[in-house]
């Protein structure tokens, strides 16, 4: 059953990835190949490969017409219906509170069944409400420093709305009043943790508690990445199965009956699921836990990897666009390492001590995850395994702390409880802190090659496993690929190390410059608005420090952003004085006609609403006034960039990057 189990959920995910990325007559041609593998490993293969082989195409042959059918009759319909303006309603599903709320609507959108975003204000709306307007629909774009498609497609959602009017809000009622009250408390847990153990310890409690990280600086997640524990902050299976060995333990001491154990742990665990966002990591960890406490119910012998199976398949069939999350992935690919790989590991090289087995298994959780990772991320940590071995066991401690706190109602009389997670979450700070700066310690993945050189190092050392049938040396050759690919990024950083890079980035109302070189950069921004966008860059170029900013326009305004950035810039240049905020990390001075900033060989002069960029005998201007009359230009206007680097003129709408070297 486990074999079959895991065979026909690796099927069915490759089925779907293949709908998710391709469309039309490929889905088509897809499902012909399926069903001749299918038939193929039905009449050519005997024994137990016939049946594992069989299993897999079967069920990438259903999944791939599943996939092209779901696709087609909610994903590609809601798409056709951009720019018609139709009639929205259903369940709000999340809210995000702004001055312009973003707004997930789960329901009927102009007959179809699906899910929508719109910005709503002033209506006073909260999850769990049934709404209703008439809006027109567009679809979702990526635009300058966001990609929305692959933040929101994942989610089940393919378009947006706007235009609305006839706004009809009901409130929630019954299980939606439910559900909008476990998330109005997730909210207000991060404001008592703050009170008790200040802003930075009670977002990063809040945030490994309620799955909240939006709320916690760009700084610290960075620093948690670069460290290897940022996974604490996607509400997981650690969280899951403490709930649930909390509520077990509770009810072991009452002598309940396993009938009533099992039923009381799925509502309490189905609670915590809803109140944590309904996060795809924490409902695989509810189902592959719901299938451990009916087990014995019925009778059966658990069985982690045919249970990881039957959760893929059941979250795919609900979701099939779940199968392009990250977070389903990386979820996944770690049980997978924690139920698979280390105990054939451990197995095949002798491993035995409680410390020696939880070092093995960060470091096959490492490895599963690192083909998924390459990915996903813009950065991987090179000290994952030992952070994780180090620091995970107080987190769980001061998660659990925290828990029990929330779960109490947040009492005055056990406030100890949060101070003490708080006293613990400070010094996890400090120590990602000074991990993060010491360099060495995350590599950047900036490099188009690496993803593919990671593809097929993992499919060599599978293919290593299946013809020697030894862990030892299947082990041993994933080491090796590991060494390779670091060298690899090793080799390509040190190349790049010597070129200037020059990045636009625009959305139409203002333009961000990033001039970046090694691991340094500095940036110059229109009118302090892209901050966001800037803290991407940070993190997919593997930037390590800032220099300077230079805002030309309305600094006073919007520069505090910058103070909160994954990097503090060295010195803040404004149009205007303006006071540090108490942060004295940054030195705040005032932009003047033709201040001048150095990076490596280049040299940047700001003069007006100009930037000059000048790289040995080359000198490019960047405006977004005028277009230049003559010599290298880059020129933005709506969004747009028109550029003069090669002797002839250019037009991008998705930014503009250039290299130079001297």
């Amino acid at each position: 059953m486990r074999h079959e189990a895991i065979m026909a959920s690796g099927g069915a995910l490759v089925g779907l990835l293949f709908c998710y990325f391709v469309s039309g007559s490929v889905r088509l041609a897809l499902i012909a190949v399926a069903a001749v593998l299918f038939v193929a490993g039905l009449f050519l293969l005997s024994g137990k490969l016939r049946r594992a082989v069989s299993t897999a195409f079967l069920f990438l042959l259903i999944f791939s017409v599943y996939g092209t059918v779901w696709f087609y009759f909610h994903a590609d319909r809601l798409v056709a219906l951009s720019g018609e303006t139709v009639r929205v309603s259903g369940i709000v599903t999340d809210c995000e509170d702004s001055d312009t709320s973003q707004v997930t609507v789960n329901g009927n959108i102009g007959g179809i069944s699906g899910k929508v975003v719109v910005y709503l204000s002033g209506y006073n709306i909260s999850p769990g409400d049934k709404v209703s307007f008439d809006a027109e629909i567009y679809e979702l774009r990526d635009s300058a420093g966001f990609s929305a498609s692959d933040y929101f497609n994942p989610k089940g959602i393919f378009v947006g709305c706007s235009a609305e009017s006839g706004v009809t809000v009901e409130k929630a009622t019954g299980i939606y009043a439910v559900y909008g009250n476990l998330r109005d408390y997730r909210e207000k847990l991060t404001t008592t943790f703050c009170s008790y153990v200040g802003l930075d310890a009670g977002q990063l409690l809040s945030s490994m508690l309620c799955g909240t990280s939006d709320s916690l600086s760009s700084s610290i997640r960075t620093t948690l990445n670069r460290s290897g524990i940022g996974h604490l902050l996607a509400v997981s299976g650690l969280h899951v199965s403490i709930v649930a060995a909390l509520v077990a333990f509770l009810l072991r001491l009452l002598s309940a009956p396993k009938a009533v154990t099992f039923a009381v742990s799925e509502a309490i665990m189905a609670l915590f699921v809803v109140f944590s966002g309904m996060r795809i990591s924490a409902v695989r960890a509810f189902i592959m836990m719901t299938i451990y406490l009916l087990a014995p119910i019925v009778r059966r012998e658990y069985d982690a990897l045919a249970s990881l199976g039957c959760t893929i398949i059941i979250m795919l069939f609900i979701s099939p666009y779940s199968v392009a999350d990250g977070a389903f992935l990386l979820s996944i690919s770690g049980v997978f390492g924690i139920c698979v790989v280390e105990p054939a590991v451990s197995k095949a090289f002798s491993i035995k001590g409680k410390i020696r087995r939880t070092a093995m298994c960060a470091a096959c959780v490492w490895f599963c995850i690192l083909p998924v990772s390459v990915f996903i991320f813009d950065e991987i940590s090179l000290v994952s395994v030992l952070t994780n071995v180090v620091l995970t066991p107080f987190c769980t401690v001061a998660l659990v702390l925290s828990l029990i706190f929330a779960t109490c109602g947040t009492p005055v009389a056990l406030s100890f409880l949060i101070e003490i997670a708080g006293v613990i979450a400070r010094w996890v700070i400090k120590i990602c802190d000074w991990v993060s700066n010491l360099g060495f310690t995350y590599i950047p993945i900036k490099f188009a090659a690496v993803p593919v050189v990671v593809t097929l190092l993992t499919a060599a050392v599978v293919l290593v496993l299946i013809l020697t049938k030894s862990v030892r040396k299947a082990a041993l050759s994933a080491l090796g690929a590991f060494s390779v690919t670091i060298a690899l990024i090793f080799s390509f950083y040190t190349l790049d190390s010597g070129t200037t890079h020059l990045k636009i980035t625009s959305d139409g109302d203002g333009y961000l410059l990033t001039i970046y070189q090694g691991g340094e950069c500095l940036a110059i921004d229109s009118d302090g608005s892209y901050s966001n966008n800037f803290g991407y860059i940070i993190s997919e170029e593997g930037l390590t420090a800032v220099k300077a900013v230079a805002i030309l326009d309305n600094g006073t305004a919007n520069y505090p952003s910058y103070l909160n950035a994954a990097l503090t810039p060295d010195i803040i240049l404004f149009d205007t004085t303006a006071s540090t905020h108490g942060n004295s990390e940054t030195e705040l001075i005032k932009l003047t006609d033709g201040s001048t900033l150095s990076l490596g060989s280049a040299e940047v002069t700001v003069s007006g609403t100009c930037t000059t960029v000048t790289l040995g005998d080359k000198e490019i201007l960047i405006t977004d006034s005028q277009v230049p009359d003559e010599g290298y230009y880059i020129y933005i206007a709506n969004g747009v960039c028109v550029t003069n680097l090669y002797g002839e003129i250019m037009v991008a709408t998705d930014g503009v990057e250039v290299e130079m070297t001297g």
